[in-house]
């Protein structure tokens, strides 16, 4: 069942939500002291004065963003991100400025009737940029904290989605990794049947194409059915009881009901198959146990087989040092894996909480 990476929101509605809200709260406001209104003055007139000092407002909050912020936040080492900064700050205000004054001069004076310093005897240049710099000094503020924060959280984001796609890279290697192991020992099996003519073969034969089957339609997967993955160890302990031409002395048990549990695919397969080509197979006084407690929730898996007292191969090896990493992977603080690892035998036991 695979997982859909979910999309990131677009960031423009909520912007567009915010400065339409503080344009409604603008205008109530004019609403209530339209002091500075002249007498009779039609609604829309509210409404479009309020729209022109949000303008305003919007480019105190935009502009130190892209002439300020992105110059100090770019990875760019030395003093010139400083000043180039430095710059866009005194142009960002400059530019704030002179749209607050061709906006108050040109258009809500001559068109609209309002006049924003009518009684305001003190009126100069430099009141006029002062005030301006003063007014609007907090939208340039919240600017460059909107600007911080976004950063953060994008390099946050971006932080995750590249250790995402490398442990997605990992996970897809180490299962690459699980067909060759498979095929490897079973095909060996399966051509000493043929060698020795044993009739054994074509039912072998039909039991590998079916979890190869399963390998490749299912176990690409970042999901299965746990009822799925234990019809795949079935079949697996038949074909290994082909191989022993039916000499196999496994004790398999399971407990606890399947009902649609989730569990990553072929994760319990490296310990199977670490039993079979290592462990006594054939002494029914040593037989292989493999027992499966299931609940809702949880797997406790716990498989033991006894050793060859002279082992060629380590024990483990790619399979169990695997499936380690996949655990680490997929189940972070969600699993525990105990190993016991004697002279004469050999002994997992597995708590997954699905």
């Amino acid at each position: 069942m695979r997982t859909a990476r979910p999309r990131a929101l677009p960031e423009w509605p909520v912007h567009l939500l915010i400065w339409a809200l503080l344009l409604i709260k603008d205008v109530v406001a004019m609403h209530e002291a339209p002091a500075a209104m002249p007498p009779g003055t039609a609604g829309v007139t509210y409404w479009l004065v309020s729209l022109g000092y949000l303008l305003i407002r919007a480019a105190a909050f935009y502009l130190p963003v892209w002439l300020v912020a992105r110059p100090l936040l770019a990875s760019t080492l030395g003093w010139q991100p400083f000043v180039r900064a430095a710059a866009g700050l005194l142009l960002a205000l400059l530019l704030i400025t002179g749209l607050r004054y061709g906006l108050e001069f040109h258009v809500f004076k001559p068109l609209l009737g309002f006049d924003n310093y009518e009684q305001n005897t003190a009126f100069t240049a430099q009141w006029f940029i002062e005030n301006s710099v003063r007014f609007h000094f907090d939208d340039v503020l919240y600017g460059l904290l909107y600007a911080v924060i976004r950063h953060n959280l994008l390099a946050e984001r971006r932080r995750r989605e590249t250790q995402q796609a490398h442990t997605t890279a990992e996970l897809t290697f180490l299962r690459s990794q699980l067909n060759p192991h498979f095929l490897f020992n079973t095909i060996n099996d399966i051509y000493a049947l043929v060698y020795q003519k044993s009739d054994a073969a074509p039912g072998a034969l039909l039991k590998l194409s079916e979890l190869l089957r399963y390998m490749l339609h299912e176990a690409h997967h970042d999901q299965v059915l746990l009822s799925r993955e234990l019809d795949y160890l079935n079949g697996l302990m038949e074909l290994q009881r082909i191989g022993t031409k039916d000499n196999l002395y496994l004790e398999y048990q399971l407990c606890g009901p399947l009902n649609g549990q989730l569990i990553a695919p072929m994760l319990l397969v490296s310990f199977v198959e670490n039993a079979f080509k290592h462990g006594v197979l054939t002494d029914a006084t040593q037989p292989v146990t493999l027992q499966l407690d299931l609940s809702a929730t949880t797997l406790d898996f716990r498989l033991r087989n006894t050793k060859h007292k002279q082992q060629k191969d380590q024990v483990g090896g790619i399979g169990l040092a695997n499936v380690r990493r996949r655990l680490a992977l997929l189940y972070p603080a969600r699993h525990t894996l105990t190993i016991a690892d004697t002279p004469t035998d050999f002994q997992v036991t597995l708590h997954l909480d699905l």
